[in-house]
């Protein structure tokens, strides 16, 4: 996956994908998935040894509102409705109440507003829920088993929140793609809110509760589905009399700063 050419304030300034490894007829295709996602599909004849793909994108990010606004007729059904990897149980569920209770305490009635402060709840809660700890989860662990285990990575708090706002009636959205400084690929939310600016409208509006927050302009959007398994960064089938392995390497770095002040840095 590649991102798309614009995600509000992201603008792709160029990206290229590269295929070596393979032998005879060899495809690749570009095509926009069920979510508007940008996907290649490649369609290799034969691997004789190993193939590799190599992406390189850049993309440019503006200062100012995280929010993203979506078109009125947005179909947000999909983002309301538990997934495997997001379905409730009893300790969601009394999660879940116990932030709508929260809420009503603080007297937050209005429709709208009510929206955002679970939004920002969930997130909260998430946060809270498990500690980081690599290798004890996988991307096909459910936000219950996580919560169970107590332990997990970015993609186990995105999916224990989304499931909290789905069950309050709040659509949710995982987002897969990197956090300058980090390794590894990285994951979070965008709940997708009443604009408090256009009455009638939704904006996604994104939070990381793998970092207790919102997030900033270090942070640059792959794709995003319902939860991890619409936005894997890479997947795919292959036939032959040997197992195979699958490694990724990345690298994410800033490549041009301009401080608004009519100068850039590099």
């Amino acid at each position: 996956m590649v991102p798309p050419d614009e995600y509000g304030d992201q603008r792709v300034v160029g990206h290229s994908t590269d295929v070596l490894g393979a032998q005879g007829d060899c495809a690749l295709n570009w095509e926009r998935d069920t979510f508007g996602n940008r996907v290649a599909r490649v369609r290799a004849q034969s691997v004789p040894l190993a193939i590799e793909f190599t992406v390189d994108y850049t993309v440019e990010r503006l200062a100012g509102s995280n929010s993203k606004p979506l078109p009125k007729t947005a179909d947000l059904g999909a983002y309301l409705s538990p997934t495997a990897l997001t379905a409730p149980n009893d300790r969601l569920r009394n999660a879940a109440e116990e932030l709508s209770a929260q809420a009503d305490v603080a007297g937050v009635v209005e429709p709208a507003a009510r929206e955002h402060a679970l939004a920002k709840g969930a997130s909260a809660w998430a946060a809270r829920a498990i500690a980081y700890q690599l290798g004890v989860t996988g991307v096909q662990t459910p936000a219950a088993m996580a919560l169970h285990l107590g332990r997990g990575v970015c993609q186990d708090y995105a999916h224990i929140a989304i499931a909290l706002l789905r069950i309050l009636g709040v659509p949710a959205r995982y987002v897969s793609g990197h956090l300058l400084g980090e390794g590894a690929p990285h994951a979070w939310l965008e709940a997708l809110l009443p604009d408090l600016e256009r009455p009638g409208h939704r904006s996604a509006v994104p939070y990381d509760p793998t970092h207790s927050g919102r997030v900033g302009l270090n942070y640059i959007t792959v794709a995003v589905g319902r939860d991890y398994a619409d936005v894997a960064p890479t997947s795919g089938t292959f036939t032959g009399p040997s197992p195979g392995v699958f490694s990724t390497r990345k690298e994410a770095s800033i490549v041009a700063l301009d401080l608004g002040d009519g100068v850039a840095s590099s």
